[in-house]
């Protein structure tokens, strides 16, 4: 296949201000002159249970264009998504859905893997991209789970991973899965710092992200304790209340929590940074997984702390790896760089765009 593509991407997440890999690439193919159907999470009366937030979702579904070539659908289902059951009943009304907005698509891209039934009814190229390993989330139906993902492989034509480790966890199961690591927002590349966001006495020390279970509470509270300066949380709870552990670290007299900010806002505060910092739980998810934040800090020239995940992985001596037991240590090395090696951090962290990665993730079917 050649020229425009329509693309169907089956989304793990809503479209929103906070943008994770799926809007990435959902923007980039639009950016690459293809027909983008962004199909948000399906919501059902049930849905509510777990989260209670998706009331708007059930109400007021989304189904509108949101730029050039890009469209975002917000389904309605019939509860039970993921029983055999609602997966055949709905799967005929979301492909219906998709066909009726989109036409017949050349191209589907599945991140979740509630997206087997309408793979399925579609009948079309498909690619599974797997972003998280949802067998580590808490609380989760490890058996479950993982069949969800055997099934999606294979009703794929092509299936990628962002992370080494997660590469290697489809390989050793059997799966021909390709290694196609996030990339990073041109705006990011040499961003210009700006400051008037922050306060407080320097040396800045930032955590861009999300406010949820994969943040560790004592390495929060530790960075805030570890250098005379400030340290900023600019992300909003997202996935419930904090932990009792993570209120406390939040309320560290020089932790200075921003709250969600718009994408636009996002280079020039991390350009306004002396160290980012990732912070996350030494455990499989995280380890699996890999933050976007850190090549975006890296293409502001910035330097980062964070315990070991898939993009440090990728990144190597360009980022500094900490554990519980160095957080410290580290932080203070990266602290004494001063600008230091800033340019080797801005080439590395720009070096991958996101119509890179979307045409890597279409090579696999086209």
């Amino acid at each position: 296949m050649t020229g425009s593509l329509r693309v169907a991407l089956v989304s793990s997440a809503r479209w929103s201000s906070f943008r994770l890999s799926k809007h990435f690439v959902a923007l980039a193919l639009a950016n690459l002159g293809h027909d983008v159907l962004y199909v948000e999470p399906p919501v059902s009366p049930l849905s509510l249970v777990r989260h209670r937030q998706r009331w708007a979702d059930l109400r007021h579904p989304r189904d509108e264009q949101v730029q050039d070539r890009l469209w975002v659908w917000g389904p309605r289902v019939l509860p039970g998504q993921n029983s055999a059951a609602g997966q055949r009943a709905n799967a005929v009304f979301l492909a219906r859905g998709v066909r009726s907005r989109l036409g017949r698509p050349d191209v589907v891209i599945a991140f979740s893997l509630e997206a087997r039934g309408v793979v399925a009814a579609l009948d079309e190229p498909t690619v599974y991209h797997c972003t998280d390993s949802q067998e580590d989330l808490p609380g989760i139906a490890v058996e479950a789970a993982q069949r969800r993902e055997r099934e999606l492989c294979r009703l794929s034509q092509g299936v990628a991973a962002c992370s080494l480790p997660l590469t290697q966890q489809l390989v050793g199961r059997g799966v021909e899965a390709a290694y196609i690591p996030h990339g990073c927002d041109a705006e990011f590349a040499g961003a210009t710092a700006r400051a008037e966001f922050l306060a407080g006495p320097r040396p800045w020390v930032g955590f861009i992200g999300s406010v949820n279970f994969r943040l560790d509470a004592d390495l929060l509270a530790r960075t805030a304790a570890s250098h005379p300066g400030t340290t900023f949380v600019v992300g909003a709870r997202f996935g419930g209340a904090p932990e009792p552990g993570l209120r406390s670290a939040l309320a560290h007299p020089r932790l200075v929590a921003l709250g969600q900010q718009p994408p636009s806002s996002l280079p020039g505060l991390m350009a306004s940074l002396d160290v980012g910092v990732v912070p996350y739980r030494e455990i499989p998810f995280n380890r699996k997984s890999f933050p976007i934040k850190i090549p975006q800090h890296l293409a502001t020239g910035v330097p980062v702390v964070s315990t070991a995940n898939g993009a440090t992985d990728e990144f190597g001596g360009l980022t500094h790896l900490a554990s519980v037991g160095d957080w410290e240590d580290v932080m203070e090395k990266a602290l004494a760089l001063n600008g230091s090696g800033a340019a080797e951090r801005r080439e590395a962290g720009g070096r991958r765009s996101w119509e890179q990665v979307a045409q890597e993730l279409l090579g696999l079917v086209t």
